[in-house]
């Protein structure tokens, strides 16, 4: 009761994220369809291929690259100011598979929710520099009475910063702006913020309306609870996931017509 108290109080005190604070109310209210990570896992392992084999079904026929290769010594930098981070956050994640589509799909208008250290924001904004194309927008809320403000995006080199927007605010009143300063059109859709179904099944109808016909859709962690499951059925798009470190990801492509 105490640490809900102290959480509250961190959202009064930080008022630009307050209208996350509805959202943890709507999980209460969602309790049933918050509770189903046995089903979505048990969906997700029935469906799981490589991640090769996703880029084959994605149409994609560039083999899989780890933006390390292309980019040793910011890749190495970014490993060591990670480590220098006194608040540990999420990992690297499926950056590999990100890097990759960057540099077969060229993408100009990418949308990222959730950063943390920065890996997937890194990831992307290197392929841009590698394309020479494209610009990134991500929205990401603090972990509240965490601290991480100050470290969030702490991989990005400065020379990578130009890039890169960042907006500051919880998904629910980021995700339009973001929008907004994309001109309303998402070729690139990368969601690793708000894990809960209440979360997914907010952000992901709203920017499924901004994806360029062709465009890509990724969610990590699908395998938490059947939101991404229920909105593929929604969508009526086939969905694909691979495994990355003992979790899942989602992926989507939106109908070319």
């Amino acid at each position: 009761m105490i640490d809900k108290l102290r959480t509250l109080l961190w959202f009064f005190s930080n008022p630009a994220h307050m209208p996350h604070l509805w959202q943890l109310f709507r999980r209460i209210l969602n309790y049933r369809k918050e509770n189903t990570r046995y089903e979505a896992t048990r969906w997700c392992e029935q469906l799981a291929v490589s991640k090769e084999k996703a880029l084959k079904e994605l149409g994609v026929r560039y083999p899989l690259r780890h933006p390390a290769a292309d980019f040793p010594d910011l890749w190495e930098w970014a490993e060591q100011k990670s480590k220098e981070v006194p608040v540990r956050m999420g990992g690297a994640g499926s950056v590999d598979f990100l890097y990759t589509l960057m540099l077969a799909l060229k993408p100009a208008r990418i949308l990222e929710t959730g950063v943390a250290y920065g890996w997937s924001t890194l990831a992307i904004l290197l392929g841009i520099s590698y394309n020479n194309r494209g610009m990134l927008v991500s929205v990401d809320m603090p972990y509240p009475r965490m601290g991480n403000e100050p470290y969030v995006g702490c991989v990005i080199h400065p020379s990578l910063r130009r890039l890169w927007t960042l907006i500051r605010k919880p998904d629910v009143t980021g995700v339009p702006l973001a929008l907004k300063i994309l001109g309303g059109i998402v070729d690139l859709f990368h969601y690793d913020s708000d894990k809960s179904y209440t979360g997914r099944m907010t952000t992901y109808p709203i920017v499924w309306r901004a994806l360029r016909p062709g465009g890509i859709f990724i969610s990590d962690d699908v395998g938490d609870n059947i939101a991404f499951k229920e909105f593929a059925e929604i969508a009526g798009v086939k969905p694909l996931i691979f495994r990355e470190g003992g979790k899942f990801v989602g992926v989507l492509r939106k109908p070319a017509s």
